[in-house]
């Protein structure tokens, strides 16, 4: 990812909940796609692609107990795009836009209802399971994606 940039958030909710709602949030947004998924080990990967600047990709995870979760979130723009000035300010914007929503998710201020899904990851068009969390998901788009995603 190029001018990668993260930020972590604290929940009083299950971890789970917190997932959840970090699922339906990339589920209800019409230019997100999710590209891996891990329930048990609480990961998703996605790919934004956004009308006026370079596509981006999402790291979520989600750790915690019963009592309390965290958040953690990087947003790093394509390699494979034109680098562009102002990438580094686009993945802070989205970052915080996404958090905010998560937020708003868990709070059910702006519900984000998920659809489950299997522990997956996209090799070119198809869905191949995922089975270990601790390994990342090699990923297929257009090409090898793997290396230039630093997975």
């Amino acid at each position: 990812m190029r001018s990668p940039k993260q930020d972590s958030a604290a929940f009083t909710q299950a971890p789970e909940a917190v997932f959840e709602a970090a699922l339906g949030v990339l589920q209800n947004a019409g230019n997100m796609t999710l590209l891996a998924a891990h329930n048990g080990g609480r990961r998703l990967i996605a790919r934004e692609r956004p009308k006026m600047s370079n596509a981006k990709f999402l790291d979520i995870r989600v750790e915690g107990d019963a009592g309390a979760a965290q958040l953690h979130v990087t947003v790093g723009t394509d390699p494979r795009t034109p680098k562009a000035m102002l990438d580094g300010k686009a993945n802070a914007k989205v970052l915080k836009n996404y958090v905010a929503s998560v937020r708003g998710a868990v709070d059910e201020s702006s519900p984000a209802p998920a659809s489950p899904v299997a522990d997956h990851c996209l090799q070119k068009k198809t869905e191949v399971p995922w089975a270990d969390a601790g390994q990342d998901p090699e990923i297929e788009l257009d090409g090898n994606i793997r290396a230039a995603y630093g997975l």
